[in-house]
Order: C-alpha cells, then structure tokens, then sequence
C-alpha cells in the first residue's frame, strides 16, 4: 500500500499544476466569451437603436424647419413684394441652407412668377406633382431623378442633383385668396451627408450602416443589409426601436433596428423611415481576438508552469518519498496503519537516537541506521510551512521546526531543552488555556486543541489555534506531545480593527444629524439611528423589524419594496432616491421633505439598503414660498409693464391727436395773421412776433420729440431692427465724440418677434445706450442683436470705466438697471450686467420661446 502511495504521489503530483493552469485557462476563455460578448452585443443594440433614433430625429427636424422656412416665404405676397424682391429672399434662403436646390412660385395656372436665380421662371409646371399636391395643402414628396431642373443648372454651371425631394405648400395673395403654390426642390445628397455625419468616421463604425427607405421598404439613401424580401417585411411589421437579429444570405447575423420619423412634430406627412444595421460578427471581433490572445498566451502559460510544476513537485516529493521508503522497511506490513503510527516511529527514533551504542559492527550498522533514518524524517518536519515542536512529558522542548522560529522568534538551538513556560508568556495568566488543560495532557489520551493569546519573544501580541497530540512509543509508554500551531494573529487583529471601526461608525451613525435606515430586501427596518427617531416622531428601538411602510405617505406605500428590490440587483452601489428628493410621514401624521440617497452592501450573504436622509421640509416650503413670490412678482410685472404700453400709447395718442393738432392750428393762425399784420406792425410789434412763431416751432418740437419716445416709431409697423437703427442713428447725431453702431448677425432684419418681445428688447437697448453715454464716459459703443423665430440676444457693449459688481443689480437712486430687469422678467428673458475682461460693460437680454407657443414650434435641427 505505501508503494501505491508512493506511485500515486509520483503520478499525480507532478500533473496538479498541469490541470489548475488549464481549468484556469478554459475559465478565462469563457469568460471573454461570456462576459465581454455579452457586453458588446447589448451595446451594439443600443449604439444602433440610437444611431437609427438620431438620424430620424434630424430628418425630422430638417423636414420641419424647411417647411416653416417656406411657411415664411408665403407670407410675401400678402405684403404686396415685387417679383424681383420675392426672389431675392429666395436666393438668400437657398445660398443659406445647402439643402435647397430651387425655390419657386407660380401663379393659379401653374406658371413660375418668382424663382431662385431666375430658373424656370415663365415656365409652367402645371402637370407637375409639386404644383398639382401642392394646391391641396402642405405636401412632401419622396426622392426622385431632377426633370425639369437638370439642363437649366447645367447651363448655369451648377452641380446637376442625382435625386430631389419636392416640397410644397399653397400661398395666398394680399386679399386672402388662393394664389398659387410655393414650391422647393431639395437636394437628397444634403440628406446623405446628415446620415454620413450621424454615422461617424468610417474606421470607428466597425460595420455599422444606415438606410433610409420608404414605407414599401424601397431603399432611398444608404447601404442596404443582404436580407431576403421575406425579412425585410418582418423587419417592416417590428415594432420602431425593437433590435432584431437576422442572418443574411451568407449565414452571417446582422443586427437591425427600425425607425420612423416623428409625425407628431411634422406639418407635412412622409412615410420616409430609417434602419440602422451592423453585422454581429464585426461587433464581437474584440472578443475573438481577444480570446486568440488568451488562447495563444495562455497555452505557452500553461506549458511553462506544467514544466515548472513538473520539476517542482519532483522536488517536492522527494523528501516524502524518502519518508515512506523509511517508514515502509521501518514497519513492514504495518506500513498502511494509522498516519498516529509513523508520528510515533518519528518520535521513538528521535527519542532513543542518544541511548543507542554498544560495540561491534552490527551496532554500529545499526545506530547508523537510525541515525540516517532520523535525520530524513527530521527534515521533513524541520521544513514544513506550519509551526510544529515536540516536548517530553515534562514539557521540555525536544524538537522546533523553521516555521516555529519564525512564528514564536526563537531559534531551535534556544528553545531546545527549555520548558515551554520559558518560551510561551501568556497574555492573561490568570485565563491561560494551556495551563487549564495541563493536567488532561498528562493524564488523558488527546488529541486536544485550545486557542490562545502569548506574546512573543520581541513582546508583540500573538494568537493561535494549538493542536496537541499524544505520541507514544513501541512499549506503549508516553514519549511527548507534538504540537501543530495556526497562526491566527493577522484573523484577530482584523477583527479587532474591524470592531473598532464598528463602533467608530455606530458612534457616527449615532451622532449623525441626517437620519440613517438600513432595510433588507423584504424592506423590514434594522438600523434607525436618534436622528430618524428625532425626524420622524418614532421610538428608534421600537423601529427595528418594523416594515419601511410606515415612514412613508400613504399614496406612496406598496409600490418602494419593487423599486429597492431591482436597485440592489443593479451595479450601481449609490445613487439618489427619486430626483434626489422623497416625501415621509410623521408619527403625528405630518409630512415630510426629504433629501435623500440609497446604496446596498452585501454583508455576510445577506443585501441590505441604507437610505440617509435629511429633513428639508422647512427649506422646500421656503423655496414653494419664494417660487409663488416670484410668479406673483412677475405677473405683477407684466401686468404693469402692459398697462405702461397702454398708458404710453393712449398718452401719445392724446399729445398727436389733441395736443399735437391744436398747437398745428396755432401755426397756421399765426402765420395767416402774421401775413395780414406784418405791414401794419411797428418793428417791435414785428420782433415780438417773430418770436412768437419761434416758441410755437419748439413746442412743436418737443411734441414730436416727447412722442418719439414714448412710441417708438417703425417698432409696431417695421420691426425691432429698423427702430433700433432709427433710434440710433438719432443718438448719433446727438451723442459728440461716440461712435454708435448697430450689428446684426443673420437674417434678423425681416425677422419679427412678439409685440411685448419687440418692446421690452427696445426700451432695454434705448436704457443701456443711454446710461452708457451718461456715465460710462464711453468712446464706443455696438448694439449687437441676433436671433430667430424662436430666440433673441441683444447685447449693448462699451468701452467705458466699467461696471463695479456691487451696481450690476442697481443702486439707491438710479433704477435703469431696476427697470430692465423688470422689463426681461416679464417677458420671460434673463439680462445680466457685467464689466467686460478688458475695459467697459456687456448688458445682454436672451429671450426664448416657451415650449407649445407660436415662436416655439419651430425645431432646429443644428442644436
């Protein structure tokens, strides 16, 4: 049997690193396979299912602000505009947006009136679908090959379109009636180059591909994915966003999504619809080579530390080898006993070794013999990993391994014939384990074990787990005990520096004035801290098992367990409860305001969540407070600043129609009686009369003057642009040594916005140009405006001494500044004041629409 052991030894031992390296291996390959697939798969899902979602979203958005491009243009003839400026604002939206191609429109019979440069112009296009569709009301037709327009571009040197997308829409005269249609022809490769732009560069797409096809699914733009007809109307019934997976003709499986432009948002209708489609192979590349890196390397790892191990293990065996070769001719047939016999046959050779002698060769044979024998099986113990020593039964060390003197700090030769109370001091003599257990040593059979705290030779505290055996010899008498020796010491002290930090956190959880619940899973309660107790009117020990149930509203309860449940199965460890804010319940009944987060641990197999919360209750019913104040204040605001446009148009409309006529009759009575008069006048009479009719003159003047200001003129017929212009111009010839200067950027001079819009922006402006001139001793100074249908920014910039920061909200006296804000706030804009890095001060007003109004209808899609 010990020969069965030895082979097996033999056998095995050298194949066990061998087979840990390869298990190891096929589990890292599975891994890959596994983990990284799987993650790369779910994330080609959504990078696809979002690619076909973005596309769609700005061929929607495109769609849109075409059609209210053109929407704008069928305004002009109700303004009475000739031909030729009809067709110059064309030219300016064509040369502005790439996408069109040729703008037009025709009378009711189908013949071109205006078009952009010229093209087509007295043409009829009567029997064309964009005149004949376009009558009906707004149309969108789909791509098609260039007709009409292919030999007038080529005349003009202009790139001839591969395929045109029609737009167009019914316009009506200056009395309300049909007039005609207005129609634009868009370029489909403006399309392609928004489905390039989407799809990124080339050698990130890793295969990914978009097409844009119709309801019939007819490709328009883009590559198609080689799926068989039959496919391609099961991915046509799949629900939009749905990711399917398909093979193609070649075997290979592609990843499709499906996804149509939004209707909703839309004033014309189109079937048009995106799919997005990347092959699965390409995806899953990463993971393939990946897992040939593994393969590769792996396998030469493999080799090595079989090689390695293999030598190794020989090595290893080899002391035990020669054990069993000594314990085998030592005991013969008892060669298979008890692994208690050869610790005895150890100790009895160890024992006798100095009593052996006599004279003769036998003996000597003999004592060398055990002699060898001894020291291989002393060896095997001496270099062992664990601690091990033998004493005789006076507890005097007989043996002490390497791992011993390392343990304990002191070497063999110290220890050896030293009783063990020499060597072990105990930490709590009075509590000594080993002194306990004595007397069971001598008397009994063991085996025995205790733990215990000693200190070591240097004086560091140690802990072990002691393992005694009785050993006993051929003639049945006791000869020691061997002791094995664990050391527990890194155990305790881990778990006396984890107690310590226990208690530090209870103490700070104690102490801690946000309130801190630990829940399970089933939600039952097993952490309520005082501050809980203290927000929520509860007894913090009485809390303990109850369920969360009771802390919350009782609209919110039953619907938190589901929620806490699918949070702890998620990776994230942290996150804020709700938008960051809950609402709980008193014990009275009362709700509160809570500013909360939740994490979950796992602690000893078991989840548990813990929520901190803070009561805001009383700042949230301040913030409700101030939100009403404001809403109240910006009503107000408006309401007064309305009842300012009325009061200032009503009072101007008195000093024209009242103040203004009477003092123009008193200068045509004047003047009529100067000329009857002039003649019959001493000199005097004649000077005091030529005065007279100076005084009527300034009065005049100063009607003029105050009605200026108090209706700005062209701001209600011509539009913001044009009365700033007007206004400073004015100034300009007022203002000695300042340069005034008003920019535009874009197409803002026919732009119009809200009447109260247009007034706010126009009194802010006329305010800030005139506090500059007044104060900011300003060499120059540029109104810049700019904006859209849906947007404004006006900016009034000098180069003046600046603005402290303490005035940017206004001062004790002056309420410009006052008055411009309330004048942004109620209209809804934000105005800020502040000086300029250089030299000087920017006063800037930014007004957007509110979602659903008219101005705010209208999409961009380069946002």
């Amino acid at each position: 049997m010990a020969g069965d052991r030895k082979r097996s030894v033999q056998l095995w031992l050298p194949l066990l690193p061998a087979a840990v390296a390869l298990v190891l291996l096929a589990l890292m390959v599975w891994s890959v396979e596994r983990v990284v697939g799987d993650e790369l798969e779910r994330r080609a899902q959504q990078r696809v299912e979002q690619t076909a979602a973005i596309y769609a979203d700005r061929l929607s958005r495109v769609l849109a602000r075409h059609a209210a491009e053109l929407d704008l243009l069928t305004l002009t003839p109700s303004q009475q505009v000739s031909p030729q400026g009809w067709r110059l604002q064309m030219d300016r939206l064509r040369q502005r947006h790439r996408g069109y191609v040729w703008i037009g429109a025709t009378d009711s019979e189908g013949l071109v009136l205006a078009a952009s440069d010229g093209l087509l112009e007295g043409v009829s296009i009567a029997q064309r679908p964009v005149y004949l569709k376009g009558r009906e009301g707004t149309w969108f037709g789909s791509l098609h090959p260039p007709v009409s327009l292919r030999e007038p571009l080529a005349a003009l040197q202009r790139p001839v379109p591969t395929e045109l997308a029609d737009l167009a829409m019914p316009y009506h005269g200056a009395d309300g009636q049909p007039a005609g249609v207005l129609a634009a022809h868009l370029d489909a490769a403006y399309y392609d180059a928004l489905r390039r732009d989407v799809l990124g560069p080339a050698d990130a797409r890793r295969g990914l591909q978009l097409e844009l096809a119709d309801q019939d699914g007819r490709r328009l733009l883009g590559e198609r994915a080689g799926l068989s007809a039959t496919q391609w109307l099961d991915l046509l019934g799949t629900p939009v966003g749905t990711p399917r997976v398909f093979e193609d003709e070649e075997g290979e499986a592609i990843l499709l999504v499906r996804h149509g432009i939004d209707r909703a948002t839309l004033p014309v209708k189109t079937d048009w619809q995106v799919v997005a489609w990347q092959p699965l192979g390409m995806t899953l590349a990463p993971v393939r080579e990946l897992e040939r890196y593994v393969l590769v390397w792996g396998g030469g790892t493999v080799l090595l530390v079989s090689l390695g191990g293999f030598w190794l293990s020989r090595r290893l065996a080899r002391p035990f080898n020669q054990m069993l070769d000594v314990v085998a001719e030592r005991l013969g047939p008892q060669a298979d006993a008890a692994p208690g016999t050869v610790l005895r046959v150890i100790a009895e050779q160890m024992r006798r070794l100095p009593a052996q002698g006599g004279g003769g060769s036998r003996s000597e044979q003999t004592l060398t013999q055990v002699l060898h024998d001894a020291s291989r099986l002393q060896a095997v113990l001496q270099h062992l990993p664990a601690p091990m020593y033998l004493v005789d039964m006076d507890f005097r060390v007989l043996f002490w391994n390497d791992a011993a003197e390392r343990m304990f700090g002191w070497s063999a030769a110290e220890t050896e014939g030293r009783h063990v109370d020499e060597i072990f001091r105990d930490k709590d003599p009075a509590n000594s384990a080993r002194h306990a257990i004595r007397p069971q040593m001598i008397a009994g059979q063991g085996p025995w074990t205790f733990e215990t705290q000693l200190l070591r030779r240097d004086g560091s505290d140690i802990w072990g787990e002691w393992r005694l055996t009785k050993v006993f010899g051929a003639d049945g008498e006791p000869i020691g005990l061997l002791a094995q020796v664990r050391d527990l010491t890194a155990e305790r002290l881990s778990e006396m520096r984890l107690r310590e930090q226990g208690e530090v956190l209870s103490a700070l959880i104690n102490a801690a004035s946000d309130a801190v619940i630990s829940v399970d899973l089933n939600g039952r309660i097993s952490l309520f801290n005082p501050a809980a107790a203290r927000i929520f009117g509860r007894d913090a020990e009485a809390m303990i098992g109850q369920p969360l149930d009771a802390l919350l509203p009782q609209e919110h309860r039953g619907e938190h367990l589901a929620l806490m449940q699918r949070f702890s199965k998620s990776t994230t460890s942290t996150r804020p409860m709700g938008f960051g804010r809950v609402k709980g319940q008193r014990a009275d009944g009362a709700e509160l305001e809570l500013e909360a987060s939740i994490s979950h641990v796992t602690v000893r197999g078991h989840k548990l969540l813990t929520a901190i919360l803070r009561d805001v209750t009383e700042r949230v019913r301040a913030e409700q407070a101030l939100a009403r104040y404001q809403l109240e204040l910006s009503e107000l605001t408006h309401r007064l600043l309305n009842q300012e446009q009325v009061t200032t148009r009503e009072l101007a409309q008195t000093l024209h129609d009242q103040l203004g006529q009477t003092l123009g009759a008193i200068r045509l009575s004047f003047d009529s009686l100067a000329q009857m008069t002039r003649e019959l006048l001493p000199p005097r009479a004649q000077e005091r009369s030529d005065t007279v009719g100076r005084q009527i003159d300034h009065a005049i003047a100063e009607v003029r003057q105050a009605l200026v200001r108090l209706r700005p003129p062209m701001l209600e017929d011509m539009g913001l642009t044009a009365a700033l212009d007007n206004d400073i111009r004015q100034r300009a010839a007022e203002a000695e040594g300042v340069a005034l200067h008003l920019q535009t950027v874009g197409d803002v001079v026919a732009q119009r916005w809200p009447d109260d819009v247009e007034y706010a922006a126009f009194m802010v402006a006329r305010e800030a140009v005139a506090n500059a001139l007044l104060h900011a001793k300003a060499s120059r100074i540029v109104v810049r405006l700019e904006g859209d249908a849906t947007h404004l920014r006006l900016d009034i910039v000098d180069d003046g001494v600046g603005l402290p920061e303490e005035l940017a909200f206004g001062r004790p006296g002056h309420l410009g500044m006052v008055g411009m804000r309330e004048r942004a706030l109620a209209i809804g804009a934000r105005l800020s004041a502040r000086a300029r890095s250089g030299r000087g001060t920017r006063i800037t007003l930014i007004w957007t629409a509110r979602p659903g109004s008219v101005f705010g209808e209208l999409p961009d899609p380069d946002n």
